[in-house]
């Protein structure tokens, strides 16, 4: 069983400051002002090195003590913003020693006393009374002792001690608030679909199984939002989106993270075209107001960045120009033979076993094309075998109306004029089930309740995802995905 390694000398002060009657962990402190609004409130006032505003009340946690003989300097922190404490025998009395005696770094304390500037022109609360709020029986972490692995693991600390990390963090929340603003303002209804579905869907992906009890079924963490959003839109509901988490069962690497948050919104009586506006749209204003620019820095090695530009319009190729662009021949007069020799000569797995010509033609794009798209790119009219839930391109034939959009070399997007024939939509799940029985375990299955949603009536709709971790990535310059999801998975140690 673990046994938390607590620090002797912290848990000696928690019991003798109870057996002076002092709760160590109280329940409540009012306070006037946090640390921020203590600052915005100085602004108001000439410096001064005598205090000028009175009765101040701030809480924060101690980052520095440095004892002078009489007279000490204390740094504490809160939200991400420090103020100096001066403590002095003269307003403290014995309490000047106590504090020396039960209060250390790490601990939450709460604050009340007069505001002024020292010489050196820093802020100072000139501390007239203090309380314990929370004693910390461990020492704040040594940065210099651990590992990028570490910090994800124990995530809470890194947020409270690593700026930067805060950073990413509050910028990430900021992007997906922007996200809902530009939504909302745009007609869309924010909606939830379950989490916990009796048949996956909407993707290409292994999933996480599940076992009901009351049911006694197995079920499963939804892959996508799709299948449910698109019954909103059966249901009448013309613009809906969900902001929402997603598990798929397969890699962690810098790119890839088996829980992730996606965006998806679907918009009936729209095709791809229209979705396509409106994402770049999105994209550049989220970027200019959570950032103040539509330009962001993307690292590509060791100190070297690219600048990328997000103002709309973005770049448009269809898959077959920008595969026949980097091969130097045209892919469709390539026979499947020729591209299994591809295949083979990159190193490429088919999906599931099987050398499918849309899939090899994908998996091509994938690895030749994909990661050389550094500007934001619409990458249009993929072939029919790549998505079973995509309409039919309206005038070339093995084609669907899709597109993907990708930036410094990563898919952000995902989009369709959406499949609404019932019959066709059972035939392409007919041929996937088939695919699965061959093999393919990221066929996607058959949804008996979504082709009968269809049956009765689902109008033309454009539909989007996009993967939000994977944006804010773009938008703050980090290259793993670790680094913008506030508790990403890794291994138990």
């Amino acid at each position: 069983m673990y046994k938390p390694q607590w620090d002797p000398n912290r848990l000696r002060v928690v019991e003798e400051l109870r057996s002076r009657g002092v709760n160590p962990y109280p329940h409540k402190f009012e306070f006037t002002h946090t640390i921020a609004q203590i600052r915005e409130l100085a602004k108001n006032y000439p410096v001064s090195h005598d205090p000028f505003y009175r009765g101040i009340r701030t809480v924060g946690r101690v980052a520095n003590i440095r004892r002078h003989g009489k007279a000490s300097f204390v740094d504490i922190f809160d939200e991400g913003e420090r103020l100096q404490l001066y403590l002095r025998v003269n307003e403290l009395g014995e309490r000047f020693e106590e504090f020396h005696r039960f209060i250390d770094r790490g601990d939450i304390i709460g604050v009340e006393g007069d505001l002024f500037y020292t010489l050196k022109g820093e802020l100072t609360l000139l501390v007239r009374n203090y309380e314990l709020l929370s004693k910390a029986l461990l020492e704040p972490p040594d940065w210099s002792k651990y590992t990028t692995e570490w910090r994800y693991t124990h995530r809470y600390l890194d947020l409270l001690y690593n700026s930067e990390a805060r950073r990413v963090i509050q910028t990430r929340f900021r992007v997906i608030q922007a996200i809902r603003e530009f939504l909302n303002s745009r007609g869309f209804l924010e909606v939830e679909t379950p989490v916990l579905q009796p048949v996956y869907g909407g993707a290409l992906a292994k999933p996480f199984k599940t076992h009901v009890n009351a049911l006694d079924e197995d079920w499963y963490l939804r892959i996508s939002l799709e299948l449910y959003l698109k019954r909103f839109i059966v249901g009448g509901f013309d613009k809906v989106y969900e902001i929402g988490k997603v598990f798929r069962n397969e890699d962690i690497d810098v790119h890839h993270n088996p829980e992730f948050t996606m965006l998806e919104l679907y918009w009936a009586y729209a095709d791809y075209n229209d979705v396509m506006k409106l994402t770049e749209e999105m994209i550049s204003q989220v970027a200019v107001k959570v950032l103040g620019s539509s330009t962001v820095k993307y690292p590509i090695g060791e100190g070297r960045y690219v600048e990328i530009n997000l103002t709309a319009p973005f770049k448009r190729v269809t898959m077959y120009e920008a595969l026949s662009s980097e091969l130097g021949r045209d892919v469709e007069k390539m026979s499947d033979d020729e591209l299994r020799r591809l295949m083979d000569e990159n190193r490429l797995v088919p999906r599931g076993g099987q050398y499918v010509r849309g899939f090899m033609i994908e998996k091509l794009f994938d690895k030749l094309v994909a990661p050389k798209l550094i500007q934001p790119t619409f990458v249009t009219d993929y072939p029919q075998e790549t998505t079973p839930l995509c309409k039919p391109h309206r005038s070339k034939p093995g084609l669907i109306e899709r597109f993907e959009l990708y930036i410094a070399g990563l898919e952000l997007a995902n989009a369709y004029t959406e499949l609404n024939d019932p019959v066709l939509q059972h035939k392409f799940f007919e041929e996937e089930a088939e695919r699965f029985k061959r093999g393919d375990e990221e066929a996607h299955p058959y949804d008996y309740d979504f082709v009968m949603a269809l049956s009765y009536g689902m109008p033309p709709t454009g539909g989007l995802g996009v993967g939000i971790d994977r944006l804010v990535m773009v938008l703050i310059g980090q290259y793993s995905i670790k680094e913008v999801i506030p508790f990403p998975m890794v291994k138990v140690q």
